[in-house]
C-alpha cells in the first residue's frame, strides 16, 4: 500500500511539474550559458567555507542546467551551491550540556506541579465538586431533578474555581517557564545542523526570518531582468540554530563571495 503512495505520490510530481510548464515553449540551453553555469558554480561550491573544528560537511551535489523558456533572455536564472554542516560536540562537551539539559528539565517539571499550598487549595474545590456530585447523583435516583439540576450546578461552579486556581498558577510561571524552555533548546548535546546557500543571480529571493537564518548579500539587488553571462549578486543564507550559525556564516571568506560578482 505504503508503493502504491509513494507511486501515486511521484506521478502527481511530474504532473505538477508538466503543468508548470505547459505554457512554456522550451529553448536550448547555448554553450555560453553552460559554460558560464559550470565556472559560476564551481566558485560558489569553492567559496564555502571549510568546517570549524566538530564540525562536517557533506558532500555538495553537483548542478547543471538543462533547457530553459523560450522567453527566458540570456543568463536569466540562478545559480545555487548548498552545504549541509553538522556539529558534532566532543564527548567531555556532549555529558556536560546533557547534565545542563536534564537539570533544566527538572526545573520546567517543577514549575509544572502545583506548590502544597496551592495544591491544597486546588484539591479543595475538587473534593467539593466531588460531593456536588454525588448528591446529584443520588437526587437523580431518587427522582429528585431539581435537587440533581441544583447540585451539578454546584459541581460545575466547584469545577471552575479549582481550574482558575490551577489556571492562575501557571500563568504565573508562563514566563520563568518559557525562559528555560530557551536556554534548554541551545543545548546541543546530540549535535546540531546548519544549512547554507550560496545563491548567484537570485531570482526574487524571499525575506529571511531572522530569527531562523542568516544573510550576507555581496553586489548590486536585485537581478536585472537582462542580466546577460554575468555575476551581479551573491547572497548567502544559513538556516539553524542562532549560535551555531553565526559560526558558520563567520567563516565565510567574503573576499571569495566578492570575488565571483563582477
Amino acid at each position: 500500500m505504503k508503493t502504491i503512495i509513494r507511486m501515486l505520490a511521484g506521478l502527481m510530481g511530474v504532473f505538477i511539474f508538466s503543468a508548470a510548464f505547459a505554457d512554456c515553449e522550451m529553448r536550448d540551453v547555448t554553450q555560453g550559458e553552460t559554460q558560464f553555469h559550470k565556472r559560476v558554480f564551481a566558485a560558489l561550491k569553492n567559496s564555502l567555507p571549510q568546517p570549524p573544528p566538530n564540525w562536517t560537511l557533506a558532500p555538495v551535489r553537483e548542478e547543471s542546467i538543462s533547457g530553459l523558456c523560450a522567453d527566458y533572455r540570456e543568463g536569466e536564472f540562478e545559480i545555487r551551491v548548498s552545504g549541509k554542516y553538522s556539529y558534532h560536540p566532543p564527548k567531555e562537551e556532549g555529558d556536560r550540556l546533557y547534565a545542563e539539559s536534564r537539570k533544566l528539565q527538572a526545573e520546567i517539571d517543577t514549575l509544572g506541579q502545583l506548590p502544597p499550598d496551592i495544591k491544597k487549595e486546588y484539591q479543595g474545590w475538587l473534593d467539593k465538586m466531588s460531593e456536588a456530585n454525588r448528591a446529584s447523583n443520588k437526587a437523580s435516583k431518587e427522582g429528585n431533578k431539581e435537587l440533581a439540576r441544583k447540585k451539578d450546578a454546584e459541581g460545575e461552579e466547584y469545577s471552575s474555581k479549582g481550574r482558575e486556581v490551577r489556571y492562575k498558577y501557571l500563568a504565573s510561571v508562563e514566563q520563568q517557564k518559557a525562559q528555560l524552555e530557551a536556554k534548554m533548546s541551545t543545548l546541543d548535546y546530540r549535535g546540531s545542523e546548519v544549512n547554507i546557500s550560496l545563491v548567484a543571480n537570485a531570482i526574487r529571493p524571499d525575506s529571511p526570518n531572522f530569527k531562523l537564518a542568516s544573510e550576507i548579500i555581496i553586489g548590486k539587488t536585485p537581478t536585472p531582468k537582462s542580466p546577460g553571462l554575468k555575476v551581479h549578486n551573491v547572497r548567502a543564507v544559513a538556516e539553524g540554530k542562532e549560535a551555531k550559525r553565526e559560526q558558520i556564516m563567520a567563516a565565510i571568506d567574503r573576499k571569495k563571495l566578492e570575488s565571483i560578482v563582477q
